[in-house]
């Protein structure tokens, strides 16, 4: 029998896993929507406009490769003359970005709009009022301007933000703005709520008064890179976004904080019920260079200024696919550089999509991160996730990466039916999702079952460490320790030593075998002399 086919016995004889909707709230029942069939697929493609700047010398291959990786048709390319560097001031996003684009927008009959009189018109106003759209996603290609500076002098800026609402400046991400693109009017000092904050989907109504559409954009320090995250991206959709789901709270006291640390422990229970193994770090501190942080599909953290801890060790590589945001108010201050703030370089380490914002946003009008993880494990878009999180536009948030990605639409016997036949490493992989969905259900014995039966069929380390998991949550250690011994002894680097080591160390520990516990601790030393990650193990032996 296949893994699939036990699978599917399994769920035909639990009363709380039927038919790939379950009952932990998993996957909504919601039939057509988070299926990842070609239909789907079709219609994003047919309702996204790709926008490249003439004067970047990528930005037109990158926009064609993307175009045609998704399907998009060739008529929705929009090149426009735009500046080259990240900033640009806000005549030119109205004069060279916006005005074109809506002009582009109405030849091609992708919106319908009539002229507004002259009278009444603000000074930023598009001069257009919207009657009907077919497009839902803009593209910004690397090469198209990240932010739009402050229209008022620097040093005016500064000395009036000293005595004025903070709320007030008209600086802003350039996608946040063009989410706003087809509104004929709106005030752009300070922020627009967003009417879509947390709904349950997103509104697919072409008739909207004020429509908003999803702005992202594939860029990063260069154009390897952006191509690389265009690859993954369409890699992880078919063979799924596996890994664990790092967590880095901070468990600050201070009452202003106490919602970001909310976030994200909501979103780890999000990744935790979606059957991901959940890493969180509960201290003040950042995660440390020396955490055996390794196969990561999901991060999520904060409040550091500059990419810091596991992320600098070299070699570091995130899981093909993986989405990372370092939640911090210049976190995307720029995409380019690979040594400061956290976008550019969370994309140089692998990730294939990111937030940030490029000024201060205030953390409340930050993505809620709760929202953005639920939408995106219940099989949204990126772009729909990132959006249905954002009680603010045209403000200070940047979505990086493809906006058409689902990493999460197939259900999860389709998922593994197609690893198995494509003989996928992703497998073992999608087999601990559903350990852990049983065993989170009190699936207690299936879940065993289904392990032991996994790891006879493929002997493979990832099966054998969730066994023994397993098996030392249930309180068989005469099971588990000679399994983590054998993890441990067979580790194919330092990293995965010390992260097994430590749970090893520790359960000794518990069990009041001091001598055994320092004598696993001397004999990972011996393996591995001088790997930095050995003083990670110091937080299990004392």
């Amino acid at each position: 029998m296949s893994m699939a086919a036990a699978v599917m016995a399994l769920a035909r004889r639990s009363p709380t896993l039927k038919c790939g909707v379950l009952a932990c709230g998993v996957y909504a029942v919601m039939p057509g929507v988070f299926a990842a069939d070609r239909a789907l697929r079709e219609r994003d493609a047919a309702q996204t406009v790709v926008i490249a700047n003439q004067n970047h010398p990528a930005s037109l291959a990158l926009a064609r490769h993307y175009m045609h990786v998704r399907g998009i048709p060739e008529t929705h390319l929009c090149v426009l003359d735009l500046p080259t560097g990240e900033t640009m001031a806000r005549r030119q996003y109205e004069r060279r970005l916006r005005d074109p684009l809506l002009a582009f927008l109405r030849e091609q009959d992708l919106i319908e709009q009539v002229k507004r009189e002259d009278e009444g018109l603000g000074p930023h106003d598009s001069g257009w009022r919207t009657v009907r759209h077919r497009v839902r996603y803009v593209v910004s290609m690397m090469g198209v301007p990240l932010r739009i500076a402050e229209t008022r002098p620097f040093l005016l800026a500064t000395l009036s933000r000293l005595i004025e609402e903070p709320f007030q400046r008209d600086a802003a991400a350039v996608d946040s703005e063009l989410a706003l693109v087809l509104w004929d009017a709106y005030e752009i000092k300070g922020f627009q709520g967003n009417p879509q904050y947390n709904l349950v989907g997103w509104s697919r109504a072409e008739r909207q008064p004020r429509p908003i559409l999803m702005a992202a954009r594939l860029d990063g320090p260069d154009a390897d890179t952006v191509r690389r995250m265009m690859d993954d991206t369409m890699f992880a959709e078919r063979y799924g976004l596996y890994g664990r789901a790092y967590i880095d709270t901070r468990n600050l006291r201070d009452p202003d904080y106490l919602i970001g640390d909310f976030w994200l422990r909501e979103a780890g229970e999000r990744w935790r019920r979606y059957g991901m193994d959940v890493v969180i770090d509960r201290q003040e501190d950042l995660f440390p260079e020396y955490f055996p942080m390794e196969d990561v599909a999901l991060y999520f953290g904060w409040y550091a200024e500059h990419v810091a801890g596991p992320f600098l060790r070299p070699g570091f590589r995130f899981r093909t696919g993986a989405v990372a945001y370092h939640l911090h108010s210049t976190s995307a201050e720029t995409v380019r550089r690979t040594d400061r703030f956290w976008a550019g370089p969370l994309l140089a380490a692998g990730a294939a999509a990111v937030m940030g914002s490029v000024y201060e946003p205030y953390l409340l009008y930050t993505p809620d991160l709760q929202v953005f993880a639920d939408r995106l494990a219940s099989g949204f878009t990126l772009g729909e996730s990132a959006y249905l999180a954002q009680r603010a536009l045209s403000w200070q948030n940047t979505v990086i990466g493809d906006p058409l990605y689902r990493p999460f639409a197939y259900q999860p016997e389709e998922r593994l039916r197609l690893l198995e036949e494509d003989e996928h490493p992703n497998r073992p992989w999608e087999q601990v999702r559903w350990v852990n969905l049983l065993a989170d259900q009190q699936q207690v014995h299936p879940a065993l079952a289904y392990a032991r039966e996994a790891v006879r069929q493929s002997d493979d380390p990832l099966l054998r460490e969730k066994l023994a998991d397993l098996y030392a949550k249930n309180e068989n250690w005469a099971e588990a320790l000679p399994l983590y011994r054998r993890l441990v002894r067979e580790a194919a680097d330092d990293v995965t030593a010390a992260r097994i080591g430590y749970r090893l160390i520790l359960l000794l520990r518990l069990l009041d075998r001091p001598d055994d516990a320092a004598a696993e601790k001397a004999a990972i030393t011996s393996m591995w002399p001088g790997s930095p990650f050995l003083r990670y193990l110091e937080g299990a032996v004392p």
